[in-house]
């Protein structure tokens, strides 16, 4: 019984001829007729568009503000938090060798404290008049807060450095080492948050930025910031300037509310409150709280 050919055909439209392949390039525009953009089209295109094109402004603004926010980009000078240095509590300028510390702090330039500024400068923000600029009477002279304020630490310490040597024999309430450490601190902090702002003056000796009214932080707030319950460590200064042998004492002033004050109760009803400022003979009958003393 014969049967009829079977015949096959290719799904992509690719034919085998002569044992060669072809194939079908029919072109799509050919076959697909392509319209002209409609009215609707076009209007869509021109609201979306500028709506794009300001939702990427408006975060790109909002980011950059969010970025000068965090970083604290200075009005005057245009610098931030841009600059990691790490706190230490004992550095070169605090060494046993004195001449070493000196040579750190008598290097520490106050020179950049002096600018000229221009009158436009002193206009877009919000400076007071000035003593002119010798070279430039177009121009005032004012004072960066940061470098005043090296320059007043750096009097503080050689007037109380120079007034130990005119009293070598006399005792002293607080330690040298502890003078040194609270004034290397404020050199560092006053590294780290350079105030930048530019105090005028007028003719007159020490009259640099007196009345400037400043942007500050809320002192009182931050006060109230640190005695929310959540965070208050029930601590008390007893003394800015004598050692505390017993510093557990100044941790028994728990404030209303405080999720703490039954165990500070329960500790000082076992163990007994003592004179805060007394040496105990018995060393380490009560622990030592680290960091709690002034130095």
């Amino acid at each position: 019984m014969a049967y009829p050919e079977a015949k096959y055909r290719l799904l992509d439209d690719t034919t085998i001829e002569n044992g060669s392949c072809h194939e079908d390039r029919t072109e799509v525009n050919s076959q697909i007729p392509i319209s002209a953009p409609s009215s609707l089209s076009k209007l869509i295109c021109l609201v979306l568009i500028p709506s794009i094109a300001l939702n990427v402004f408006v975060f790109w603004t909002s980011y950059m503000a969010r970025s000068e926010r965090s970083l604290c980009i200075s009005e005057y000078t245009g610098l931030g938090l841009t600059v990691e240095d790490a706190y230490w509590q004992h550095t070169e300028y605090l060494s046993e060798n004195g001449s070493t510390s000196d040579q750190l702090w008598e290097a520490i330039d106050t020179s950049p404290n002096t600018i000229a500024l221009d009158k436009d400068y002193v206009k877009k923000h919000g400076l007071g008049p000035s003593i002119p600029f010798p070279w430039d009477q177009s121009k005032g002279l004012y004072l960066i807060k940061a470098f005043h304020h090296m320059h007043c630490l750096k009097n503080i310490r050689r007037a109380y450095l120079d007034a130990l040597g005119a009293h070598p024999s006399e005792a002293q309430l607080i330690p040298r080492e502890h003078v040194l450490h609270c004034l290397d601190t404020i050199r560092q902090d006053i590294k780290c948050r350079p105030d930048d702002t530019p105090m005028p003056s007028i003719q007159q000796l020490h009259k640099w930025g007196d009345g400037q009214v400043r942007k500050c932080k809320d002192w009182d707030a931050l006060v109230e910031w640190t005695r929310d319950p959540r965070r208050h460590a029930c601590f008390k200064m007893l003394s800015d300037y004598r050692r505390v042998p017993h510093s557990l004492e100044q941790f028994a002033f728990c404030l209303e509310g405080s999720p703490y004050t039954h165990i500070m109760e329960a500790y000082f009803s076992e163990h007994g409150h003592k004179d805060p400022f007394a040496e105990d003979s018995e060393k380490g009958k009560q622990p030592l709280v680290s960091g709690s003393e002034t130095y």
